[in-house]
């Protein structure tokens, strides 16, 4: 079903103060328990001013399906080379060329 595409994930958190944590990429492989996707981790840190950090290079993740908060679907062509940050209010998002920006987590 996600096997191919673009998707932004976001990981659950346990505790009010755990870092945001969303990866962004291509999925390579989906199961009942696992979702497999070569993509960049970003990591969103309450009150930080350096916040968002995303990774430098493309690595391959295998993400417990129970660790999953939700998984948006982005277009084909995106981009994960390029992600474009930006503020509105007191949250953090990522442009999306061609279709709505995406959330990655609050200031």
């Amino acid at each position: 079903m996600l096997k191919g595409k673009m998707v932004k994930i976001r990981f659950r958190r346990y505790y009010a103060e755990q870092r945001l944590w969303v990866f962004i990429g291509k999925v390579l492989d989906f199961t009942g328990d696992w979702i497999t996707v070569e993509g960049k981790g970003i990591i969103v840190v309450k009150g930080d001013v350096h916040s968002p950090i995303a990774d430098e290079k493309p690595r391959i993740l295998m993400i417990p399906r129970d660790n999953i908060a939700h998984v948006r679907i982005l277009p084909d062509d995106f981009d994960i080379n390029r992600l474009e940050f930006y503020t509105r209010g007191v949250r953090h998002f990522i442009r999306v060329p061609g279709a709505p920006e995406t959330s990655i987590g609050e200031i």
